[in-house]
């Protein structure tokens, strides 16, 4: 059995059992709560997966090897150049997965008429291609 009570701060209508006296509703009580110091990640000039990297040399000259320190070597190499990938939009991916679908199904009208074996093999290389990029 289950009744309707008044949250005791906001007034909005909260379901409980019929043993319950007052209530406080979950958006009160995530009002009271004071979320603990939140830290935010600061970049530190390290790129995705550097750990990985059997040699990285960061901008202070601190060389690591496989992810590991190594003290004796620092400022013997040069940095490591970061290459940042350009950031494609769904737009963009959408756009390039139908030209490849196009060129798929022109490409495989093309094998069905050939008839020589060289120029079908280049034909096939070329489908297996855009069929892992699909």
């Amino acid at each position: 059995m289950t009744k309707i009570i008044e949250c005791g701060r906001c007034g909005v209508e909260v379901k409980v059992t019929q043993d319950v006296v007052s209530v406080t509703c979950h958006h009160c009580i995530a009002e009271t709560i004071v979320p603990e110091n939140i830290v935010q990640k600061k970049k530190l000039g390290y790129p995705k997966g550097w750990r990985f990297m059997k040699l990285f040399v960061h901008v202070d000259g601190t060389v690591y090897f496989r992810g590991i320190e190594q003290p004796d070597l620092k400022g013997e190499y040069e940095p490591t150049p970061i290459i940042e990938k350009p950031k494609v939009s769904k737009k963009q991916k959408e756009q390039e997965k139908q030209s490849l679908l196009q060129e798929y199904n022109t490409l495989k009208k093309k094998l069905k008429a050939e008839k020589r074996k060289t120029t079908r093999k280049k034909i096939e290389l070329r489908l297996n291609k855009i069929s892992k990029l699909l």
